[in-house]
């Protein structure tokens, strides 16, 4: 494996890593104030971002050009709106928590900022 894969998998396994925690934090936050169902919607939100993540490293990884990171973040996107509307639509979770630990858990992304 190469030095670059490497690097980007370390990145990966950081990013979910933190992302797991903003995801529990906020999901402990609304289980203690608001009660379990809000808990599970906003794992389910938190969990949702993390997917995305990885499946945004596996792509980058096995991308072989610009093309494939193109269709990646499409298929993405996608996915995202489509097991957002499911979260809420057919699981019947409750929307503000699910839609805050979604965007709390993107911070996750700052876990992969290098400081020189």
């Amino acid at each position: 494996m190469s030095f670059a894969a490497q690097a980007l998998r370390k990145g990966v396994r950081r990013v979910l890593l933190f992302q797991a925690l903003l995801t529990l934090t906020v999901a402990a936050a609304f289980g203690y104030a608001r009660g379990r169902h809000d808990f599970m919607s906003a794992g389910y939100g938190g969990a949702l971002v993390m997917l995305l993540s990885a499946w945004l490293g596996r792509g980058a990884l096995r991308s072989a050009g610009l093309g494939g990171l193109y269709a990646n973040a499409v298929t993405r996107y996608a996915a995202a709106v489509v097991l957002l509307g499911l979260g809420m639509g057919v699981l019947k979770l409750a929307p503000l928590p699910l839609i805050v630990a979604f965007a709390v858990a993107q911070f996750g992304f700052l876990a992969n900022v290098h400081r020189s």
